[in-house]
């Protein structure tokens, strides 16, 4: 079976089964993305477009009070026009991720066990890979980051707590990832570094009807092996989120909210070699009006990605919409996105892009 049969048999058998999922108080969706990227200076960035469809699939099913069962997975096409190579191309799944969660009696609390199935495209050609790499960008906004990484399990744990006005959450995971070969061309076991994750949040009330979130998360991973040698320590991440959200009449709700996500230098440990540290700030808002039987929301987003050596970054901004639709127990949401920015290759060398996003989810189910 083709990987695009694999993709489109799993994102329509998690739609159809749906219905009876929906009785069993369970929530199910799938949709299908197309975002594309096209270069004004193919020369300078190497490339000429880049494009992605993603078909995305989740559901959680409710196992009893106190007990739920999720799964998330991604299939995706990539595909990149090289100046000189012409088109290459990536498709495949995506690693998939099946989450148990234990909540405590009042609900404060939970423990969830994670495994992160190695269904991605773990070996991938060099053409492979320089698709891949493209798609990884932190500056532009994909819907997927990688096509597998191997796979891992995880344990986290969570709590929430009122505190006078205040409500306070804490949250602490440990991500074990898994060995595996990620080129053809070239044949050695590599483990990514396990993953830690410790984040706090707070939110409250600023004034009657407005409401605001500050959360702050660090990421630390343990070095990359390759044929179980030290060969990279990834800089720690630090990661910053505030929002705001407030009415904006009867039928509306606005929401403001700005991002800085920061990553120390990282160390190559077989070489003298280092990533440069770099730093992404978002900022954005959007409202959510309700118009008929439809929800309107419209958004704007700004991201500005730098790196201390000045190498590929660049700024992105993107406007669109989002409509939600109910159709008979579903809801359908189309969208539609568009982007202009500019990507700084190298000092003195840069080009401008644009792009364009259209999607369609259908979501099913409520919670249990």
């Amino acid at each position: 079976m083709s990987r695009l049969s694999q993709g489109l048999l799993a994102a329509v058998g998690v739609v159809l089964a749906a219905g009876p999922l929906a009785a069993q108080s369970a929530q199910v969706g799938a949709g299908v993305l197309f975002q594309s990227y096209s270069f004004d200076d193919p020369s300078a960035a190497s490339v000429e477009s880049i494009t992605v469809m993603a078909i995305p699939f989740a559901g959680t099913a409710w196992l009893g009070e106190r007990v739920s069962l999720g799964i998330a997975g991604t299939w995706a096409d990539g595909r990149l026009e090289d100046p000189d190579r012409g088109e290459l191309s990536i498709q495949g799944l995506t690693d998939t991720q099946v989450t148990l969660t234990v909540s405590g009696r009042s609900g404060a609390t939970s423990v969830s066990a994670v495994a992160l199935l190695p269904t991605g495209v773990e070996t991938q050609t060099l053409s492979e890979s320089r698709v891949a790499g493209a798609v990884a960008s932190e500056l532009l906004p994909f819907a997927i980051s990688n096509w597998g990484t191997g796979g891992g399990v995880g344990l986290s744990a969570s709590s929430a707590h009122v505190v006078g006005p205040l409500g306070v959450g804490l949250s602490a995971s440990y991500l074990v990832r898994r060995e595996y070969s990620p080129l053809d061309a070239e044949q050695f076991a590599y483990r990514p570094g396990d993953v830690l994750r410790l984040v706090a949040a707070v939110d409250g009330t600023i004034a009657t009807g407005t409401k605001g979130t500050l959360r702050v998360s660090l990421f630390r991973h343990r070095d990359d092996l390759a044929d179980d040698a030290n060969l990279f320590r990834a800089g720690d991440r630090f990661e910053v989120l505030g929002s705001i959200g407030f009415p904006l009449g009867a039928q509306s709700t606005g929401l403001v909210y700005g991002i800085f996500h920061s990553r120390d230098e990282g160390t190559y440990l077989s070489s003298d070699g280092t990533l440069s540290s770099q730093d992404l700030i978002l900022a954005g808002g959007g409202m959510r009006s309700r118009v008929g039987r439809a929800i309107l929301q419209p958004r704007i987003e700004a991201r500005l990605f730098r790196r201390d050596d000045g190498v590929e970054q660049g700024y992105d901004l993107g406007v669109g919409l989002d409509v939600e639709l109910p159709v008979g127990t579903a809801v359908m949401v189309p969208s539609v996105r568009a982007h202009i920015g500019n990507l700084e290759v190298r000092e003195s060398v840069e080009t401008a892009f644009t792009g364009l996003e259209f999607g369609l989810a259908l979501r099913f189910g409520g919670a249990g």
